[in-house]
């Protein structure tokens, strides 16, 4: 008597490819492009820069114009408080939640009569 053929269980298999190769980064030059920005950011002219890190001109006003555009336009603060009570209020003032305004300032109680002070005279 025959009976059913055995089931096999084929499990397939794949394996994805990334799209391209992972980047392979010159420390080297990573290091030396660190080194030349933090120099731009001290005012260092680019034939000295260029001397210290052996950067072609080329990079190096590549740095000096991503050093500009960075320092006219510096990165917004990030607020990282989740509770927004303790947030900051933004410049215009307008972050605060309704109801929890603090409370004015009160000004000092002045006395009744301005008091004269006295100097003995020796």
């Amino acid at each position: 008597m025959t009976g059913p053929p055995p089931q096999e269980t084929t499990s397939e298999k794949t394996t994805v490819a990334p799209a391209r190769a992972w980047p392979v980064y010159n420390v080297e030059r990573a290091r030396a492009e660190l080194i030349a920005m933090e120099l731009l950011t001290r005012g260092v002219s680019q034939v000295r820069i260029r001397h210290s890190t052996r950067l072609s001109r080329k990079n190096i006003s590549r740095l000096a114009a991503l050093v500009a555009e960075e320092a006219k336009k510096p990165p917004a603060p990030r607020n990282v408080c989740r509770n927004p009570v303790h947030r900051t209020a933004a410049p215009d003032g307008g972050s605060r939640p309704p109801g929890r305004t603090p409370p004015a300032p009160s000004k000092p109680a002045e006395p009744a009569e301005p008091v004269q002070m006295t100097f003995s005279l020796d």
